[in-house]
């Protein structure tokens, strides 16, 4: 059987300032079967999206692209503008991970599907109605036809998600391209998600290129898997082998940082991924690897096969190394001081109920966990805890009421009280440095000479000091959240509220980050209020675990024995999906 698609030692080079063209993938090569789904996996900044953007031709003005690019016979590294108008849409189709950027948010969802549909297939307005009907109620809308006339920001994210899959399957093309299309989404979406894709490539025998660091996915429905690290391949085969028995030792790696339920502590990965500029000529791995030898730094390692896997490795692994033994969970029965109580706190908006008569509380030094599916209350509970929206009910800080407050006390509350956000970035001002960012807590207590903290928060959170003349957006994920980090921890506070601080983080990130969140606990007798989808990571930080739903609190619980005997159907649904 012929492949979809066929990629032959790929090099893309990229602009790079006053620096000339640096090369971002070299050598990449691979193939996808019709009905097949590849998964490419790594960490952020390993070439995945590359890749796949190379593969539409949609990289940056100034990109060196070479090699080939076959989609059936016709090799789209040649292509012409014209002629990959022609392919986007109609032969390939992709789903972008952030759905609000790339779905129009001034048309309805009836006039952009229809669109694709038209521009390639000419039909009339009123058959490419028709066929955005059909599509939406194929990806599952409910009443579709009650749909059509919604705009993007009128769906949930998950619904936007399957509206920006009908728009990609518009015109039935050979190959879909899937970048990151659950991240941010919570598990039993996610799951939603997958098992739409697995049905339509199927039903279409379509080829599917799947960009991923989620291996959760990858395990559930890659047929083969491709691991990129700092733009070269390391290991290439069948998705089963990768997680029976991985060749390489950055894919040994990757596996151990995933978090599991019971695992007290997370591998991580020394050092960092290197930047283009500075790639070691040998093993670009070896820096960071714990089998590294004098041999591995010269030149890059030829490829070796084992089975049916292949690995550029001078020493692949023979063993099965890489899950690391289960530690115990966080012991239970352990006391902490009571720090914050909420009482029947209750949130409305002009539409909704979107929290109802919620009460918990929280330890000094303890880290409870809420989870829950989108929509469940979890982001409305951690801004009502924030003083961020108006709510019924009461919240207590050390036996304060926050509603009898005024003036200096009340600003004295809320001082202690921090907050680390999804998208670091969307929480700093894009125009102020590092420097600036993090000092703006010090400046709003009074402080003048800021520079020697700075340096010195920097350094609790891992970071540089060197970073404070750095602007946000040339942060990678991973460091603007350490910078959001200290930035919360510049004010003294008493208790974090973490919302999905890792969600949009590649595994080795985010067990980075998790494993820092811990130790800073530690050091500064902190508290957190760590909101998340994903039950794992909630299970590996808290101490005791809040399920809510539908704005109600079903199950609260220490997290041991939540996980051993959950009492609740939806809780144990959350659990199976956060199993390995």
């Amino acid at each position: 059987m012929s492949p979809v698609l066929e990629i032959r030692n790929l090099n893309v080079a990229l602009p790079r300032g006053g620096a000339g063209k640096v090369s971002v993938l070299d050598h990449f090569s691979l193939t996808v079967a019709p009905g097949e789904m590849l998964c490419l996996v790594g960490e952020s900044g390993s070439g995945k999206t590359i890749a796949a953007l190379s593969i539409m031709r949609l990289l940056p003005p100034g990109a060196e692209l070479t090699g080939e690019i076959r989609l059936g016979g016709q090799d789209l590294a040649q292509a012409s503008e014209a002629e990959m108008r022609r392919v986007r849409g109609k032969r390939i189709g992709m789903v972008f991970q952030n759905t609000l950027a790339a779905l129009n948010p001034t048309q309805t969802v009836a006039a952009q599907v229809g669109e694709a549909w038209r521009v390639h297939e000419g039909g009339s307005a009123r058959a490419a109605r028709a066929r955005a009907l059909e599509l939406l109620g194929e990806v599952g809308i409910p009443t579709p036809a009650a749909r059509l006339d919604d705009y993007p920001h009128q769906f949930s994210g998950g619904q936007r998600q399957r509206v920006m899959i009908a728009l990609a399957l518009a015109c039935s093309p050979q190959l879909l391209i899937a970048d990151e299309p659950t991240t941010g989404l919570d598990p039993l979406v996610a799951t939603q998600i997958m098992a739409l894709i697995a049905r339509l490539r199927r039903e279409r025998n379509m080829a599917v290129l799947f960009v991923t660091h989620d291996l959760s996915v990858v395990r559930d429905h890659a047929d083969a898997i491709h691991v990129l690290y700092a733009g070269r391949s390391v290991e290439w085969g069948p998705a089963k082998n990768f997680f029976i028995q991985p060749r390489h030792p950055y894919s040994e790696a990757l596996l151990g940082a995933v978090p599991r339920l019971g695992t007290a502590r997370l591998q991580t990965i020394p050092g960092a991924l290197p930047e283009p500029e500075t790639r070691p000529p040998g093993c670009r791995f070896a820096p960071r690897c714990g089998y590294v030898q004098p041999n591995c730094w010269p030149d890059y390692p030829p490829s070796s096969c084992a089975g049916d896997t292949e690995t550029a490795c001078l020493y692949p692994l023979g063993t099965t190394t890489h899950q690391a033994e289960a530690s115990a969970a966080p012991p239970s029965g352990r006391s902490f001081p009571l720090q914050l109580e909420a009482r029947s706190l209750t949130v409305r908006y002009s539409n909704r109920l979107a929290l109802s008569d919620v009460s918990f509380s929280l330890g000094r030094g303890e880290c409870l966990g809420i989870v829950g599916a989108s929509g469940s209350g979890k982001s409305s509970l951690g801004r009502a805890i924030l003083q961020m929206q108006p709510y019924g009910g009461q919240v207590m800080l050390n036996g304060q009421d926050f509603s009898v407050l005024r003036g200096a006390a009340k600003r004295d509350a809320r001082r202690r009280l921090q907050v680390v956000f999804q998208d670091p970035r969307e929480s700093m001002n894009p125009r102020m440095r590092v420097s600036e960012v993090i000092a703006e807590p010090l400046a709003l207590q009074g402080e003048n000479d800021t520079t020697a903290r700075v340096a010195e928060l920097l350094t609790s959170v891992g970071l540089s000091p060197d970073m404070a003349t750095r602007l946000p957006a040339t942060l990678s994920g991973g460091q603007a959240q350490r910078v959001a980090i200290a930035r919360a921890l510049a004010a003294n506070p008493e208790l974090i509220v973490l919302d999905e601080p890792t969600s949009a983080l590649d595994v080795s990130t985010q067990a980075m980050l998790l494993n820092l969140l811990k130790d800073l606990a530690a050091q500064h007798g902190l508290s957190y209020l760590l909101i998340s989808h994903d039950f794992a990571v909630v299970s590996y930080m808290a101490d005791r675990i809040a399920v809510l739903k539908e704005g109600q609190i079903v199950e609260l619980a220490e997290t041991a024995k939540l996980i051993a005997n959950p009492g609740d159907d939806y809780t144990a649904s959350l659990i199976g999906a956060a199993r390995p």
